[in-house]
């Protein structure tokens, strides 16, 4: 195995015209996809507390309450919180989604940060063989590798070294792409990228 600068990238996916608007949406619409609705405050009806009315309705000259649990004391309810339901899912025409990855690989490819890894065959899934041969290629940076789904042993190899973050051709997605500094691809997995979008 050998880590290489990338040559002869095809055009249609590697030297697209880069909408920086479509970068920031697709961005946007990953990182909102990954959040979980988890934050919950509790409404008046909720919250511990006395259902006594607190003083009589008139004739006080204070303003006209009936219960402590209201969202104006402290310690009442909640007005208007999250309740645990909320759902931040936003999703992304497939032909933008599309558009929004080339556009950040053809960042990454004017910027000379893409790399191919040959001969992935040979890997025999010992991570220490792979730390070696990544350090030369890349040292001391985050990158991402990409692979094929069948390369199994390669998989095996690189996916304990922290620096490092996995995808497939199936999954890549604009937002993986644009964090990595440095993004390698296996021969074969950049075979199967062309032949997913191009041919």
């Amino acid at each position: 195995m050998n880590i290489v600068p990338a040559t002869d990238l095809p055009k249609d996916i590697f030297a697209v015209k880069v909408s920086e608007s479509l970068l920031a949406q697709a961005v946007r619409i990953y990182l909102s996809n990954q959040r979980s609705s988890s934050a919950h405050t509790k409404t008046r009806g909720q919250v511990q507390g006395s259902t006594r009315k607190l003083f009589k309705q008139k004739g006080t000259g204070r303003a006209r309450h009936g219960s402590v649990r209201a969202p104006i004391f402290v310690g009442g309810g909640i007005a208007h919180g999250p309740d645990g339901t909320q759902n931040y899912t936003l999703k992304m025409p497939a032909k933008m989604a599309k558009l929004a990855l080339f556009g950040a690989l053809s960042q990454k490819a004017k910027a000379k940060t893409i790399l191919v890894l040959n001969n992935g065959k040979a890997a025999t899934g010992k991570t220490k063989e792979a730390d070696v041969l990544l350090l030369k290629a890349v040292p001391a940076k985050k990158a991402l590798l990409v692979t094929t789904s069948e390369q199994k042993n390669l998989k095996l190899a690189f996916r304990n070294i922290k620096r490092l973050s996995l995808a497939t051709v199936s999954s890549l997605n604009t937002y993986q792409v644009m964090i990595a500094p440095t993004v390698i691809f296996t021969a074969e997995a950049l075979s199967a990228l062309e032949k997913k979008y191009v041919a």
